[in-house]
């Protein structure tokens, strides 16, 4: 729906749209003149929940707001304001102060309102009411509500209306919190000024008290949860670190790491002693070894002695023969021959000399007397160093059976150690985390708090009275709904309503429309705009006429219609007199029972009746369709206009249909188009042939829904000729008709 069609329905419902919600407001002025007075009390809590300082506040780091958090706390504290256990405390705490009232007091519950608690409870209030003890009573109030689930105080907790309402309460109740503050601000609205009062403070009481404890239990469990754990994990170190000690017991283990450690710097010192002495040890065998052989040459001096003596003799003879042979001139090699042995001689008794000198002294020049004492202290190193050796080589073996001994504790003791260590961890963190929930219970208890800054008075003036807001309320509203009611009705309605519709529903093109008459009050209105569709009707159906490739002086024309009451008589007649007023001759036939034969007086325009009989559906002409006396001569007329009854209660006259030029659908717009319709539709096309055709024209269409064929509606003149002007609805007079036709061109 677009904004036109919207004023549309606007205006076309605005009578409705101006009476109904002034009715309905001046019956709500009347229903509300009895309105109670309410009077009104407010106080301000604050909550230190944004800005407040608590342990774990630091002053030297600026806190930075967390406004999901705080706005998380605020929700919290307002859900318990307004929780049922809190507003049933409120409401217990205030029957019990006004059950122990004697008289009224306005402070607390005036008198109308004392009246009514008075003659509801009777005889209940004996078993309630403490005389002199506020908490007593409120201790019996809860006893007994909790007695039973049908007594007199869940009824007054339960029912809608009532100062100990919880619905009433909470209706009643405000709570906000105050821009980005820490505050909270209440109020509290009641009929009796006491109530107000009371109410808003037992609010406060039970809401403050509630929360703080709210607030506190939240660490309680985590706290006996944190004692729990601790106490577990205390005693699973303790049984680790038993563990530990017993093994060191059995083991004789001091301290493992410190004793291994202990341990392989004994076993180095003695591999390093070993070595060491296994160094000597050898360092004095080949001493020994060496004197040894040096003290082994004395034989071998003795046969040097005895050699050298022979060698001594044998050269005295060969050098007496070499002497004698030179002295004797013996052959030249003889004497080189003895020459050259004696050099041999020589040279062999000075190898022997030499072999002699060395065997009496030592490379060194050391006599053999130092080399025996030599090989005496030789000897006797080499056997303590062999004593010491073996001493090293016990030692060996007693760490490589250390080593077999402390090779496997060491896994044992890492794994001991390893299970303290984890036990211990453990300890410390729940530890760690009971000192933070501890920290935590403290803070809370220190930070939350809540302090009322300003405390409710007594209120002494009622509130202003809602009285006129209601009316302004119920007037608004009810225009509202109706405006949304006509809306819906006419985006809803399935009526075909407009031309476009109508070709969209029917698929026939549009000859023409017709106002809805009832929709007009301004005559002169109507006339224009039905003279106007008239002449758009007449030039449609000139240019039917003149397009089609049959040319006659007279022409047939049907009106037809699906159902009765679609206005084709009254269109027929329209269409008839506005031709007879073009100077056209015009015969019109219908079956109307208000319809008589008549005639003009110059002879231009007849209308003649018939009766429906067998004969309508057999019918070729309209001559078939009138008795034998109403005869008349057909190329008299240029139009001849013949109404067809309903075809939804009659038979179709098909041959009529087909040899008619042209074929109108009259179809009131009121209406939805029906698969009945649709069928029906289809006889008339198959009833018309492709040398006929059929068009829709539209009756009963509203004013509004014309504009896209007459534009803009005409404003009515204000003229004395208006009464002038009034239509009949069977018929038009012939010089009105002229007038309006005048007026439109």
């Amino acid at each position: 729906m677009n904004f036109v069609q919207f004023l549309r329905v606007l205006s076309k419902n605005l009578k409705w749209l101006t009476i109904f919600p002034i009715l309905v407001a001046v019956l709500v002025y009347f229903l509300t003149g009895k309105l109670p007075k309410e009077y009104q009390s407010a106080t301000t809590v604050y909550t230190g929940i944004a800005s407040g300082y608590g342990i774990t506040t630091n002053e030297e780091v600026p806190r930075a707001a967390d406004y999901f958090s705080i706005n998380n706390a605020f929700d919290n504290l307002l859900a318990t304001i307004t929780a049922r256990q809190t507003l049933e405390d409120v409401a217990i705490k205030l029957l019990a102060q006004h059950l122990l009232l004697e008289m009224p007091d306005p402070i607390i519950l005036g008198e109308k309102s004392f009246a009514e608690l008075k003659n509801t409870i009777t005889d209940e209030r004996a078993l309630m009411v403490v005389p002199g003890n506020f908490m007593a009573t409120v201790e019996k109030i809860h006893k007994y509500k909790n007695s039973s689930t049908d007594n007199i105080v869940v009824k007054l907790l339960s029912e809608p209306k009532g100062h100990y309402s919880l619905t009433t309460i909470n209706k009643n109740l405000s709570a906000m919190r105050k821009s980005s503050s820490d505050f909270i601000d209440l109020s509290y609205k009641s009929d009796d000024p006491g109530v107000c009062l009371n109410t808003l403070k037992f609010i406060t009481e039970v809401f403050i008290e509630k929360y703080k404890f709210l607030k506190g239990s939240e660490t309680v469990n985590v706290l006996k949860w944190f004692e729990a754990r601790l106490k577990d994990a205390a005693a699973e170190l303790n049984n680790s670190e038993n563990k530990l000690k017993d093994f060191g017991i059995r083991n004789k283990i001091i301290n493992y790491y410190e004793q291994a450690k202990a341990v392989a710097i004994e076993n180095e010192t003695n591999e390093t002693g070993y070595y060491k002495e296994l160094m000597a040890y050898e360092a004095h065998k080949r001493a020994v070894a060496r004197l040894e052989d040096q003290l082994e040459s004395r034989e071998i001096l003795l046969r040097n002695n005895a050699e050298l003596n022979r060698l001594r003799k044998e050269l005295g003879v060969v050098h007496e023969e070499y002497e004698r042979a030179k002295i004797y001139s013996n052959s030249p090699e003889k004497v080189a021959k003895l020459a050259t042995k004696v050099d041999a001689l020589k040279q062999e008794i000075r190898l022997w000399v030499l072999q002699y000198y060395s065997l009496n002294n030592t490379v060194e020049s050391v006599p053999m007397t130092v080399v025996l004492e030599s090989w005496l202290k030789e000897i006797l190193s080499l056997d303590g160093s062999e004593a010491r050796l073996q001493v090293y080589i016990d030692r060996r073996k007693e760490f490589d059976r250390k080593y077999n001994e402390f090779s496997p504790l060491n896994m044992q003791v890492s794994r001991l150690e390893r299970e303290i260590s984890v036990a211990e961890r453990q300890y410390l963190e729940i530890l760690h985390g009971y000192h933070l929930a501890k920290l935590r219970q403290q803070n809370i208890e220190m930070s939350n708090n809540l302090q009322v800054m300003d405390n409710p008075i007594f209120p002494t003036k009622p509130l202003a009275s809602k009285r006129l807001l209601l009316v302004v309320l119920s007037f608004l509203a009810s225009f509202f709904f109706l405006l949304v009611y006509f809306i819906a009705r006419e985006l809803l309605d399935s009526s075909i309503k407009t031309t476009t519709r109508g070709e969209e529903f029917t698929g026939l093109k549009t000859f023409s429309a017709l106002p809805n008459r009832l929709s007009m009050g301004n005559s002169l209105q109507m006339g224009r705009i039905e003279n106007t569709l008239l002449d758009y009707a007449v030039s449609n159906l000139k240019i039917e006429l003149e397009n089609s490739p049959q040319q006659s002086n007279n022409y047939l024309i049907t009106v037809i219609s699906s159902r009765e009451m679609e206005g084709k008589t009254y269109a027929a007649q329209k269409l008839a007199v506005k031709l007879y007023n073009l100077d056209y001759s015009v015969l019109y036939i219908s079956n109307d029972d208000n319809m008589e034969d008549a005639e003009t007086d110059d002879r231009r325009f007849r209308t003649l009746r018939y009766d429906i009989t067998s004969r309508l559906f057999s019918a070729k002409t309209e001559e078939n369709l009138l008795p034998e006396f109403s005869r008349v001569n057909r190329s008299a007329f240029n139009f001849i206009i013949v109404e067809i009854p309903a075809i939804s209660i009659n038979a179709l006259p098909n041959q009529l249909i087909r040899n008619s030029r042209l074929s109108l659908l009259v179809v009131d717009a009121r209406r939805s188009w029906t698969a009945s319709d649709e069928n029906i539709m289809k006889l008339f096309r198959k009833a018309a042939g492709e040398e006929n055709k059929i068009m829709l024209w539209l009756n009963q269409v509203e004013p509004e829904d014309l504009e896209n064929m007459v534009g803009a509606m005409p404003k009515a003149k204000k003229s004395g000729v208006k009464p002038a002007l009034k239509q009949k609805e069977e018929g038009v007079d012939t010089e009105e008709d002229t007038d309006m036709e005048e007026e439109t061109a």
